[in-house]
């Protein structure tokens, strides 16, 4: 059995060089987070987490392809904005709270032991995700020919760039929209039901959703044999509608009865007007 080779020489050391990046650097903000007490510092890296990967594949392969450069330029805005989103929330939370809720409650729910049990329950899932849900972006950078595209190339390379081009104006808007309201003292205890939120109760997980899609669809316009990387799309559809997304906080706030009365008006994914309800 050959053991893997951490090389420029190939993709697939390039990529494993990018995994192990990605490892260690979630590693390190494991080991802040125990000084700081608090691990929501990752937060503020989350975002990050998926452009820089592309920015290391595009920068030691000497990528050439039009491909590899719209996809550096879709990781880039996605993994920045998403980025920045995430650390200016983060700085909020330490100062209202001296951290994100979320993290603050892991070192409740994993003590005793919450030194060791952080790093395999809260930290490096993470890591896990982002290598996995990178995927298109990274192997489309590394795996994607300086060659002219033909027209089916070209067309499906389109129609990712509209998809992303959604994607990433819900997300934007969700993101902003959601800030501006809840910095609003008069809206606590309120939802947000105007703009992209008008429709959707979660826009912003739609928005991610269609951007990943989106950059999939590019990658596999450029390299067909890259079809495979539909992994990560999939995967994080699954994850924004039925693990940790849209489905976990309507189960979350779904006793509130404020809340179950958006349920009835919105959608719980998807942007468009619900059917009215007969009767």
């Amino acid at each position: 059995m050959e053991l893997i080779t951490l090389s420029t020489a190939s993709s697939a050391g390039i990529f494993w060089i990018c995994a192990l990046y990605t490892v260690s650097i979630v590693t390190a903000i494991w080991l802040l987070g125990l000084v700081l007490g608090d691990h929501s510092v990752m937060d503020g890296y989350y975002g990050f987490g998926y452009a820089i990967p592309v920015w290391i594949a595009f920068a030691l392969s000497h990528a050439q392809s039009q491909t590899a450069a719209m996809l550096l330029l879709m990781a880039s805005l996605h993994g920045c904005r998403l980025g920045l989103y995430l650390s200016i929330r983060w700085l909020g939370y330490r100062k209202t709270f001296g951290g994100d809720p979320r993290y603050l409650n892991f070192v409740k729910q994993l003590s005793p032991g919450y030194w060791w049990k952080s790093f395999f329950k809260v930290m490096e899932p993470q890591a896990i995700l982002i290598v996995v849900l990178g995927l298109p972006a990274v192997w489309g950078v590394l795996a994607t020919p300086a060659v002219p595209m033909q027209l089916m190339g070209w067309i499906g390379t389109a129609v990712g760039l509209i998809i992303f081009g959604v994607g990433y104006y819900f997300e934007t808007a969700a993101d902003a929209q959601l800030q501006a309201f809840k910095a609003d003292a008069h809206n606590k205890g309120r939802y947000l039901q105007t703009g992209v939120w008008t429709n959707s109760r979660h826009p912003n997980y739609f928005g991610n959703t269609a951007v990943w899609w989106g950059i999939w669809l590019v990658a596999v316009a450029g390299n067909p044999a890259l079809w495979w990387t539909v992994v990560a799309p999939i995967v994080n559809t699954i994850m924004l509608t039925k693990v940790l997304g849209s489905q976990f906080q309507d189960n979350y706030m779904g006793a509130r009865p404020e809340y179950q009365a958006l349920m009835r008006r919105t959608n719980r994914f998807l942007p468009y007007p619900p059917p009215k309800k007969q009767g």
